[in-house]
């Protein structure tokens, strides 16, 4: 009788779905989720023919692997998809904040000018820093220290100063008075907040205009100050 050499044991196999979903898991990060799913459904798959093999099939470390990766990123999923439509709504909430908050700190610089020309006669100006000596130096673009170094307002920056990036600007009229025969003359032009610009006029009143709007507005005679930066 002929010899025959025993039979030799098949060699285990790499699940192609383990495969695919250790593959799939990652890419969820740059697919917001979507490939998540895939990792999970070919995770779970592959477990279960790796668990009927018996050994024959191999992969099991790749399909949880894809399976974490997997439900990671689709916890992320409706976190980001709520995310993105809750930003446009923040967005526009603190831009109004910012609107609100700008008119009232120009209705209390509005007092301070009010209560400034009581007793000097008129608004900041170079002119009275060249007259009276407490406001020496306070011109140009500082002219509107006057109001803190007369007393008129305690925290001259925190009025000023604005949300965003650097190079906003104030734009002041100096040497106006209550007096003016047009008292709706602007005094004040606050920089963009919320896509509006803020315009105190001498009489206090305050409103909000379009950017294009303010490009228009005759800013003839206007000192320049550039607007502190908001403290979080």
């Amino acid at each position: 009788m002929e010899f025959m050499p025993p039979a030799m044991p098949a060699q285990p196999k790499t699940s192609g779905l383990a495969i695919a979903s250790v593959i799939c898991g990652p890419l969820g990060f740059l697919t917001a989720g979507l490939s998540g799913i895939a990792a999970v459904i070919t995770g779970h798959m592959a477990l279960a023919a790796i668990k009927r093999s018996g050994g024959y099939i191999k992969g099991s470390g790749m399909a949880i692997t894809g399976l974490v990766f997997g439900y990671i990123t689709l916890l992320i999923l409706p976190i980001a998809i709520l995310s993105g439509l809750a930003a446009p709504v923040i967005l526009k909430q603190r831009k109004a904040a910012d609107r609100v908050e700008a008119i009232n700190n120009v209705k209390q610089l509005h007092l301070a000018l009010i209560d400034f020309d009581n007793d000097y006669g008129t608004f900041p100006s170079d002119k009275l820093a060249k007259e009276e000596p407490k406001f020496a130096g306070l011109t140009g673009p500082r002219v509107l220290e006057q109001l803190e170094a007369a007393g008129s307002v305690k925290d001259l920056n925190r009025l000023l100063a604005v949300r965003g990036g650097p190079g906003a600007k104030w734009y002041y009229f100096p040497g106006l008075s209550t007096a003016d025969e047009v008292p709706s003359r602007p005094v004040l032009v606050f920089p963009d907040v919320g896509d509006k610009a803020v315009i105190l006029s001498i009489d206090g009143a305050a409103s909000s205009v379009s950017p294009s709007s303010l490009s228009k507005m005759d800013l003839t005679g206007a000192v320049e100050i550039p607007a502190p930066k908001k403290k979080r």
